[in-house]
């Protein structure tokens, strides 16, 4: 019987020592003491995103962290693109209407990713900023982040503005090198934490905007936020067990080494994707990430008849399609605190009862 029951793709299976670290932590976030932790913290932060630049940590969900990417980044008269993979690649599209700024949504069919030849096709002349999504929760699908921020950067002045929830700390992401503005990422994905936080990191070129920027904003205006570079402190009070609980993930990503955390990643994402067609299964994606697998089944079989078996019998988490992909995909995460062991042992159930579904139909 797995002792690991959470493959949704966030929130992610936690790790314990985590969990102990948001619970055994009652520190006054005015205090010196959280001052100085604080601090720490966004030195690891820096350290995960591979950045030199600016982070803030913010309470609030990954959206909550797009929608400060958005109207601290954006101004009301700017003219933006989207890239819309997905779900989350068009949420960045409906933030931006809810402000009223001039969106243009670059659509590109759910499982398939940006190509270069796509991206010369789009008219980047007088474009403030691109929104992209680097590892598409909604179909497992990964884009090529490097090869487009690149794109982006050579032609025009626009900055790039990257939804990075289910990257950071499970697949490989370097902001600076890649030129990245700025990167939005949230506790419950590869960072192995409870929801709760999202962390910002941006680049010198988007603060300098962010300052001038007129967007009406008020808890997510960063300006406020850039105290904490000197005093320590957050704006606002902070969900400050949470913070200690990233505290502790990060502790275990350094310690294990970041690209060896990558690699594991992958290990395991390839392992269940070979399994999953030895099993008859398919891959929704063709390109897909290594935070979470989508598998389709044959013959039609709705993918929440196993869903529910999985989560009835053995308290297995997995997740379904979202919206129009409902019942058409199971979606499997590789982030958190999971190991090679715990696919393995996956797979099996996986099989068995997946055949037994398969015998009624």
């Amino acid at each position: 019987m797995l002792n690991k029951k959470i493959f949704t793709p966030g929130p992610t299976q936690v790790h314990p020592d985590v969990l102990k670290a948001t619970i055994e932590h009652d520190t006054y976030h005015r205090s010196q003491d959280f001052r100085i932790f604080h601090r720490n913290l966004v030195e690891k932060l820096k350290k995960i995103f591979l950045t030199k630049q600016y982070l803030n940590i913010l309470t609030t969900s990954g959206t909550g962290g797009m929608e400060a990417g958005v109207v601290n980044f954006c101004a009301p008269t700017d003219k933006v693109i989207n890239l819309n993979q997905g779900r989350f690649g068009a949420r960045w599209g409906s933030i931006c209407k809810s402000y009223g700024i001039n969106t243009s949504e670059q659509r590109v069919n759910y499982g398939e990713t940006i190509k270069s030849e796509q991206l010369k096709k789009i008219d980047l002349e007088g474009i403030d900023a691109v929104f992209m999504t680097h590892s598409e929760t909604s179909t497992a699908t990964l884009t090529d982040i490097k090869m487009a921020a690149d794109y982006v950067k050579k032609n025009s002045n626009a900055i790039v503005i990257v939804d990075a929830v289910t990257s950071v700390g499970a697949i490989e992401f370097r902001m600076d090198e890649w030129n990245i503005d700025v990167a939005v990422s949230a506790s419950q994905k590869g960072l192995m934490t409870q929801p709760g936080i999202a962390i910002i990191a941006y680049s010198e070129k988007a603060k300098e905007k962010m300052i001038s920027n007129p967007m009406r904003r008020f808890f997510f205006d960063l300006r406020k936020e850039l105290k904490s570079f000197e005093d320590g402190l957050t704006t606002w009070t902070p969900a400050v067990g949470l913070f200690y609980g990233v505290d502790k993930a990060c502790d275990i990503i350094l310690e294990e080494g970041l690209e060896n955390r990558w690699k594991k990643t992958s290990e395991m994402a390839n392992y269940f994707r070979t399994e999953s067609i030895n099993n008859g299964f398919g891959i929704f994606s063709k390109n897909p990430a290594d935070s979470l697998t989508a598998i389709t089944f044959p013959d039609g079989i709705p993918t929440g008849i196993l869903i529910k078996k999985l989560k009835e019998n053995y308290g297995i988490q997995t997740a379904n399609g979202q919206e129009e992909m409902k019942d058409k995909i199971m979606r499997v995460s590789h982030m958190g605190d999971l190991q090679l062991e715990d696919f393995i042992e996956l797979n099996k159930i996986i099989k068995e009862e997946f055949s037994e579904i398969k015998s009624l139909h």
